[in-house]
């Protein structure tokens, strides 16, 4: 149980360091936040905020001033659904009557109860869990999906040669660390690009640990390097990275005006959904997946790299693309998956909130019924289902971006006998590594960075 506040202020105290400490009550974990006007406080009836379909949540909520004391005047409204559009409940309390003030619900599937508070310019979101291990997703994988991406695989072997590329650049070379820019060819005539680091002491071969940018800007140059391991920061994007975040973002704006041009999508659309309602080799992502999975092949091989120690981990867009190759590529001896987005694209079937990149809903009208028949072909939650080595799933019970509904579809379906999932109870979609350091010594708190270490 945790204060819950607005999707602005809770980016912007996840950027400053010193605002949050973990105190215990009654025996039940709060997180408490330095004094805003209006902060609001959820509470649910139980520590793990997991209930069998049917059971009734008793949220607590309470509304407080700049001094954390309960507000005596103003309203507060509220909603609950199941993560989307199906409501279960609104109502409205008056803070004069009643404050702290309960809400109930309860779900009768499998599935996250969503409890949305607003109070005045705050608009906060809570949810617990039901009957978690039984959520699927609502489209059944493709028949042909495996022998689809082992046939794009081989494809790629036989059609474009890899035609590596390794640069040092001592712009980014550190004491204990040198970095290089990588390059690989991928179809189409596309680029792929990253950052390698490897240690300038110690005996190889080191353990190399990969990841694939978030969503945003990419790379411009690593986005972690240590002294005992060789790291790989992987960008999607098809063009060499920019010296400077000014020069990468003008590149950006490029590449998405070109695919803008080339599909006819409306202003403002990008690359993630650019091409797949045109078929499922044109979606921008399809060339990015399987030219990664060929770039861990070729780190893998590096004779600094321990091959049995390569391990993965990605965040959001670097979640997903987590699930792609840790699935085409058997390199992997561990992964974790935080908040993996580009994973349960048909929660729509099921009245709930899609996820980024939206993949379907985003589509123009005239491309939605491609990006329907396609999207199943670049779901996590189908990847998931071919990972068989020990695996990690982060989930953020407030992420609106990455919602815990499709987060646990792609971790029920997954085979793996070594797997887990943390369980971020209030936790927004960039909030997890704040939850994870806040609560040690939780049922379901992971030190994954240690994990990874341990292989």
């Amino acid at each position: 149980m945790a204060v819950a506040l607005t999707k602005e202020r809770q980016k912007e105290m996840e950027n400053r360091n010193g605002i949050r400490k973990v105190t215990v009550a009654a025996g039940l974990a709060l997180v408490g936040f330095a004094a805003f006007a209006d902060q609001v406080k959820i509470e649910q009836d139980r520590e793990s905020a997991l209930y069998a379909s049917g059971e009734t949540t008793a949220f607590k909520v309470s509304v407080l001033d700049d001094a954390g004391k309960a507000v005596a005047a103003g309203k507060a409204k509220w909603t609950l659904d199941n993560f989307g559009k199906v409501v279960i409940g609104t109502g409205e309390s008056d803070l004069a009557s009643g404050n702290p003030f309960t809400v109930k619900g309860s779900l009768s599937e499998p599935g996250f109860l969503r409890l949305t508070v607003k109070s005045g310019t705050n608009s906060v979101v809570w949810s617990v869990g039901y009957d978690v291990a039984k959520i699927r997703q609502a489209e059944p994988r493709p028949a042909d999906f495996d022998a689809y991406w082992a046939g794009e695989k081989a494809r790629l072997a036989w059609e474009v040669p890899l035609n590596p590329s390794c640069e040092r650049v001592e712009r980014l070379s550190r004491g204990a660390w040198t970095c290089y820019k990588i390059g690989f060819d991928t179809f189409n005539s596309k680029r792929l690009w990253g950052f390698m680091t490897v240690p300038k002491e110690g005996k190889p071969p080191f353990r190399c640990r990969i990841r694939i940018c978030d969503a945003g800007t990419g790379a411009i140059g690593p986005w972690e390097a240590n002294a005992n391991e060789v790291t790989a920061t992987l960008s999607v994007f098809d063009f060499e990275p920019g010296d400077d975040i000014v020069e990468q973002k003008r590149r950006i704006e490029e590449m998405n005006a070109r695919l803008r041009g080339k599909y006819g999508l409306p202003k403002g659309a990008s690359y993630r959904t650019a091409g797949l309602g045109a078929s499922r080799e044109d979606y921008f992502f399809h060339d990015a997946i399987v030219g990664l999975d060929r770039a861990v092949d070729w780190l893998a091989r590096r004779p600094e790299v321990d091959p049995k120690r390569v391990v993965y981990f990605g965040s959001s867009q670097g979640g997903g693309f987590g699930l792609f190759v840790n699935y085409l590529n058997s390199s992997f001896s561990r992964a974790v998956f935080a908040v993996p987005a580009i994973t349960g694209h048909y929660g729509f079937r099921q009245n709930r909130l899609n996820g980024w990149p939206n993949l379907i809903s985003a589509q123009p009208a005239a491309q939605r019924a491609g990006a329907e028949k396609y999207a199943a072909y670049f779901d996590g939650v189908n990847f998931a289902a071919g990972i068989r080595h020990p695996v990690r799933f982060i989930v953020g019970f407030s992420d609106t971006t990455c919602p815990p509904p499709d987060v646990y579809a792609a971790f029920n379906v997954c085979p793996s006998a070594d797997k887990a999932i943390v369980n971020c109870i209030g936790a927004g979609h960039c909030g997890f590594n704040r939850w994870i350091g806040e609560n040690r010594g939780k049922p379901s708190w992971l030190d994954h960075n240690a994990w990874l270490r341990e292989k």
